[in-house]
């Protein structure tokens, strides 16, 4: 018979009506404590340690909407636990107790659920590996959000506390001290899955991929170490130096004399003004939505030396540093490892952008966002973008707020464009200006006070009242076309050349279940395409062709506005320009070709599309990955 688990009575309190505070800590009452033999204890703790892990899988998926049991399939449970389960070994060799390895791992887990639930309801997508390179940015703005307490959250939290309380009924259990003998042949076991998961292609063969917006498709834990396996991005199997060099001879960049000789005597914009608005996007694509007044009237009154339509994003609810990258590059960001932030990743100094392009034509470069700067690493890519000058929030002068003050509100958009204005005032006369401006007056979240924003649009018809974070959404929309209007009515009275163009970064996320409302929990790719679309308007106060309802997606919108101001391109911009014929958008969510099918991330392509993108794969791998091989005259403008 084996020896019983000593376990310590309760003690009473002392007489004493005044203990000192030593005594005070040693008649500390204890927690009530089970009694079992070594034996019963060794199976009770072995079961916990095979059964919580199932539990923590099961909370975690129900946090994120899933039932683990019907959802997935075999291999995605399995792949699911394995994680689970290492994770406890891992907690169990950090602690020395089994016990306490239960308990860390059921509640780490519950923890990384939460923290995706959160994800989900208020970006619309699932975690990713690169958001941890991202805690900055969302520290600058996690006071803007509502962190109360969902059904779902609730529910499995006292599950969990009620595990976590009944364990510690168990009998202390002593810590066990290091042993090779059990530590090897854990490490050995390890270190051959992970070297399977993901050193060969068995993910791959299972049919598993990187779910981008929800974990539906693998689960959690699952999900982010796939994501973590594709971060590491193949090069193309067409890739060679022979192909980048045809590309080069086929697409030529134009020379920067061409610049000051002009020979076609074309207007050329003295002052570029390019506005990235934040989550600013036109609801009224979606179907069944309707609103007691347009939103945006002054943007769909513009017609005059105007292009406009829509754009497709590769994100949605946020990550707006992708749809930034997307615009000042030209690179897509659909061929890169889901989750992926190319601003924390990817940009090295002197990388070609619209920016240094900007700069080498004679452009002042200057970048502004009424916001801090700690944000998607914005001052490290700035500078290696090479703007000349670049303003945060506090540079801003005679701030003005809606939705809160200097320290819970952001910045308007009408103050903001006051102070472009401001930027422009004080430039030398006839001096070239780039400016490129990051808006904030849009930001989520919806659910915060309706400080300095007057309720101008809301929705109607069946949705009516179902949605107040949409109707807060639609009344900044309204205040951006407004203060649009503005910025407009005062450069159509500038004599120097002014070309401004406008888009928004992605959509909102408004609510968990307005899209799935209005597009139903399981659309198709061109359905789905409805929640990736974003207005934009390039505007001149003189003359330019005239354009509505263009499409295309956000890595063409640069060559679109260098082509229309009839600046020198580069030889990339031409190959772009070239490609939107074939491919007028790619994005994260798919691809269109000319004649407006969409094909979605798995399914087969057209031979004449899949050559032009597979071209496109070449010159992203060129540009992003294998720098010192890059074209530099074909991605730069020729000297």
């Amino acid at each position: 018979m084996s020896d019983p688990i000593h376990t310590p009575e309760i003690l009473e309190a002392p007489s004493d009506p005044a203990p000192t505070p030593q005594q005070k800590q040693r008649f500390k009452l204890k927690w009530p404590k089970l009694t079992m033999t070594a034996r019963q204890y060794w199976w009770t703790t072995m079961v916990l340690l095979a059964v919580v892990p199932l539990l923590s899988f099961t909370l975690v998926e129900h946090l994120n909407y899933n039932d683990p049991w019907k959802d997935f399939t075999p291999a995605q449970i399995v792949l699911n636990l394995v994680w689970y389960y290492l994770g406890e070994l891992f907690f169990y060799f950090l602690r020395g107790r089994r016990s306490g390895a239960v308990k860390l791992g059921l509640g780490i887990a519950w923890g990384f659920g939460c923290a995706n639930h959160y994800l989900i309801a208020f970006r619309g997508r699932t975690l990713f590996p690169g958001d941890f390179l991202s805690l900055g940015t969302a520290a600058n703005v996690a006071g803007n959000y509502d962190y109360s307490l969902s059904q779902r959250q609730i529910v499995t939290l006292v599950i969990m506390v009620a595990v976590i309380l009944a364990m510690k009924t168990l009998p202390d259990e002593p810590r066990k001290k290091f042993s090779w003998k059990v530590f090897l042949p854990s490490a050995g076991v390890t270190a051959v899955f992970l070297a399977v998961f993901f050193g060969t292609s068995l993910v791959e063969k299972l049919g598993i991929e990187p779910s981008m917006w929800t974990t539906r498709g693998n689960g959690l834990f699952l999900n982010f170490s796939v994501c973590m396996k594709y971060m590491k991005v193949e090069k193309p199997d067409t890739y060679s130096q022979e192909t980048l060099n045809t590309l080069g001879e086929d697409y030529t960049s134009d020379d920067l004399s061409v610049m000051a000789v002009n020979p076609d005597g074309t207007t050329r914009p003295v002052n570029v003004i390019v506005i990235m608005n934040e989550s600013f996007s036109d609801l009224s694509v979606l179907p069944g939505v309707e609103t007691n007044q347009d939103a945006m009237p002054f943007l769909r009154s513009l017609k005059e030396n105007t292009i406009k339509g829509y754009a497709y994003s590769s994100v949605f609810g946020g990550t707006t540093a992708n749809s930034e990258y997307e615009f000042l590059t030209g690179n897509t960001t659909a061929f890169l490892p889901a989750g992926t932030v190319p601003y924390q990743m990817y940009v090295s100094d002197g990388d070609p952008t619209l920016v240094s392009q900007m700069k080498a034509l004679g452009y002042r470069t200057v970048a502004a966002h009424p916001y801090r700067s700690s944000g998607w690493n914005r001052p490290a890519v700035y500078a290696n973008y090479g703007f000349d000058e670049v303003y945060f929030e506090s540079d801003f002068q005679n701030r003005t707020y809606m939705r809160g003050d200097e320290k819970s509100g952001y910045v308007t958009d009408q103050c903001d464009y006051e102070n472009l204005i401001r930027l422009y005032e004080e430039k030398k006369e006839g001096e070239p200006l780039f400016l490129f401006n990051v808006t904030m007056q849009n930001h989520s979240g919806y659910q915060m006070p309706w400080t300095n924003l007057p309720r101008e649009v809301w929705l109607t018809g069946d949705l009516e009242n179902h949605f107040q974070t949409v109707n807060q959404y639609l009344s900044l929309i309204y205040q951006s076309d407004q203060a649009l209007e503005y910025l407009i009515h005062y450069f159509s009275q500038v004599e120097e050349p002014t070309m401004i163009l406008i888009f928004g970064d992605h959509q909102p996320q408004v609510a968990t279940n307005f899209y799935t409302d209005v597009l139903g929990t399981a659309p198709d790719t061109a359905l789905a395409q409805k929640k990736q679309m974003v207005p934009f308007a390039l505007w001149a106060n003189y003359d330019i062709p005239e354009a509505e309802g263009v499409e295309l997606s956000l890595n063409y919108l640069s060559s679109l506005l260098v082509d229309t101001a009839n600046l020198p391109m580069t030889g990339y911009q031409k190959f772009l320009t070239r490609l939107r014929e074939t491919v007028p958008a790619v994005n994260t969510v798919g691809i269109l070709d000319a004649g407006g099918t969409w094909y979605g991330e798995n399914e087969a392509l057209p031979a004449d599309l899949e050559e032009a993108i597979e071209t496109y794969k070449v010159l992203l791998y060129n540009n992003i990955f294998d720098k010192s091989n890059r074209l530099e005259n074909f991605f730069s403008l020729a000297e």
